[in-house]
């Protein structure tokens, strides 16, 4: 039983841990700093990876049936299990951040594309803005 309540306060860890690193992402997608955000995702990934790892050895443990008999165990799955919520809450709300930063580039990209040449701008298939520059150019008058 000792081992699988230290796996409980290792899984623990890691989402207090991942927590920690989704709060540092949602910083960066504020300030655009997409140095730090790529540095977050390998160590986001790194424990994503350790979360799935710890959860097959619980999965897979002998004495799984103790986590609902024994107090102190499901205490602990509780808690880990809110705190796997509160990630999965940070980690939507950095999502549509994500989507919000996106609309904002291609809004801005098809402004560039207006100003860079209205003579031959044209849309395509799903409304977007793109410039043609053969658009006119065998014309001959």
């Amino acid at each position: 039983m000792t081992n699988l309540s230290h796996t409980l306060s290792s899984q623990h860890a890691v989402l207090n841990e991942l927590k920690a690193v989704i709060n540092q992402e949602k910083q960066a997608l504020q300030a655009q700093d997409a140095d730090t955000l790529l540095s977050l995702t390998s160590t986001k990934a790194s424990l994503l990876d350790n979360l799935k790892r710890n959860d097959e050895v619980i999965a897979s443990h002998p004495e799984l049936k103790t986590l609902e008999t024994d107090p102190e165990l499901s205490q602990q799955v509780s808690k880990a299990k809110a705190l796997l919520a509160q990630c999965q809450q940070l980690n939507a709300e950095n999502e549509s951040l994500i989507e919000l930063s996106l609309a904002s580039l291609n809004r801005f990209s098809q402004a560039l594309q207006v100003s860079r040449n209205s003579a031959s701008l044209t849309y395509d298939g799903k409304g977007r803005t793109s410039s043609i520059s053969s658009l006119g150019n065998n014309i001959k008058a």
